[in-house]
């Protein structure tokens, strides 16, 4: 990913991204896990998906972002309804929530530290 799209994406949005997850958006090319990644135990929950700068911008364009109300952006999540957000709200700014059947069910305090609690599903 081009430092210019996510530029882009910043201006669009109106601030600067959390310094982990921008750094992951300029590697990540495809959306699609190949293979996905689980939460690790005690956790739970598989994520299949994790989008790509231009799918956000994409998805901003349609207005369809996140959840605007609670300062939530849609960043990934999984292929049985599963939704990854990240928050941008000034109190939890970078903290990342996962959501199954419209609750939420684990939290995050950063990208990075999501990273690190989950694994590649090899099964």
């Amino acid at each position: 990913m081009s430092e210019e799209t996510i530029s882009e994406l910043e201006q669009r949005l109106g601030f600067t991204l959390p310094s982990d997850y921008r750094q992951f958006l300029l590697s990540h090319t495809e959306s699609l896990l190949e293979p996905s990644l689980t939460l690790r135990e005690p956790r739970s929950g598989v994520i299949d998906m994790l989008l790509t700068a231009e799918q956000i911008l994409k998805n901003d364009s349609e207005n369809i972002i996140g959840i605007p109300e609670r300062s939530l952006m849609h960043i990934g999540g999984n292929l049985m309804g599963g939704y990854l957000y990240l928050s941008v709200s000034k109190q939890a700014f970078g903290e990342v929530q996962y959501m199954e059947q419209f609750r939420f069910r684990e939290s995050f305090p950063s990208f990075a530290a999501f990273l690190l609690g989950t694994e590649k599903d090899n099964a």
